[in-house]
C-alpha cells in the first residue's frame, strides 16, 4: 500500500469516460472539500487497456461518508465529468 494511504479507508473509487482525466492536486482538493477533512489521500491506479481508476481515501472516522459521496458526485458532474462511481468504505448504516 502507498504510505500516504496507510491507516486510511478507501471510501470511493471512480472511472472517468475515455479521454477524460483529473490531476492529483485538483482531485485531492475536491475530495478534501467533499469529505470536509484535510486528512485524506487520492490515488490513480492503472488498469488494463489504458484505463484507470481514481481511489479516494480518508480516515475511518469520516463524519458523513454518504454526504461526502454526494458532494463528490456533484463536484464531478458540475465540472463536466462523465463517470461511474463505487463505494467501498464502511457504510454509515453498518456503524449503527
Amino acid at each position: 500500500m502507498n504510505p500516504s494511504t496507510a491507516g486510511m479507508v478507501r471510501w470511493l473509487s471512480f472511472r472517468l469516460r475515455n479521454g477524460q482525466s483529473i490531476g492529483p492536486d485538483r482531485l485531492l482538493q475536491a475530495w478534501s472539500w467533499a469529505c470536509e477533512n484535510p486528512r485524506c489521500a487520492v490515488r490513480r491506479e492503472s488498469m488494463n487497456e489504458g484505463h484507470c481508476v481514481y481511489a479516494l481515501y480518508g480516515p475511518e472516522s469520516l463524519a458523513s461518508p454518504k454526504l461526502a459521496e454526494q458532494r463528490m458526485r456533484e463536484y464531478l458532474l458540475d465540472a463536466g465529468y462523465i463517470f461511474t462511481m463505487g463505494s467501498l468504505g464502511r457504510r454509515e448504516a453498518a456503524a449503527h
